[in-house]
């Protein structure tokens, strides 16, 4: 199991010295059951990965079995979120925010349900909407106090959204901060690229990249 922690200092959009936080958490990339997922047939649950490979590769194919698994396991958030990432890559844009919509009423709780919503939000420019989503709560382990693991998705996923959210309200070193962090922990990740490319836009983005590459590598903490 790899394996990656990040230990940092969170300042709220208003950048108070009140509202200064010192947070530790578990970074991983093996996969985080929930209690939903844990009671799916054997079967279901090795159908998984391929769902996950599905909704980029050929969503419109797969777009079917998701909407018959929710409709056989409704009590199982991450088939929504599988349906909305093969609903929008599939261009059917109206029926992936009604789903985002429908898993956030149901699964309010859910990180994804919550990202894929605010989403919704973001795009729109309703930023008081976002913050609400996620109750004015910009950090992963201020906002879920009872975990002490996430996947590496979920940072990547939460980070990248809210250091755009940051950008877009005005709070540009809170959003190149959060950036910062994911180009060390998470630099591969989509919502990484699309923060870095909306902060640093055209060559100059590249340019950073490649410096940040020449500072040397990451250490591996040899975990299995």
């Amino acid at each position: 199991m790899n394996k990656k922690k990040t230990r940092r200092s969170v300042t709220s959009p208003e950048g108070t010295e009140d509202d200064l936080r010192l947070v530790e958490y578990e970074i991983t990339t093996q996969s985080l059951e929930d209690r939903s997922y844990k009671r799916l047939p054997k079967r279901v649950k090795d159908a998984v990965p391929r769902l996950h490979n599905d909704i980029h590769r050929r969503p419109r194919e797969v777009i079917p079995e998701l909407e018959g698994l929710i409709k056989k396991y409704p009590h199982v958030p991450m088939f929504y979120n599988y349906l909305v990432v093969a609903y929008a890559a599939a261009g059917e844009h109206e029926k992936a925010e009604e789903t985002a919509r429908k898993n956030y009423e149901q699964n309010p709780e859910y990180l994804f349900a919550r990202l894929n919503y605010a989403e919704l939000f973001l795009r729109q420019g309703e930023y008081e909407r976002v913050a609400e989503i996620f109750d004015h709560t910009f950090d992963l382990k201020l906002l879920y106090p009872k975990r002490k693991r996430f996947h590496v998705s979920e940072v990547a996923g939460f980070m990248g959204l809210i250091g755009i959210y940051f950008l877009r309200t005005g709070e540009r070193e809170a959003a190149e901060r959060y950036y910062e962090i994911l180009q060390q922990v998470a630099p591969d990740e989509p919502m990484t690229v699309q923060l870095g490319r909306q902060l640093y836009p055209g060559c100059l983005l590249g340019l950073l990249q490649r410096l940040a590459g020449n500072g040397g590598a990451e250490q591996e903490d040899g975990g299995t």
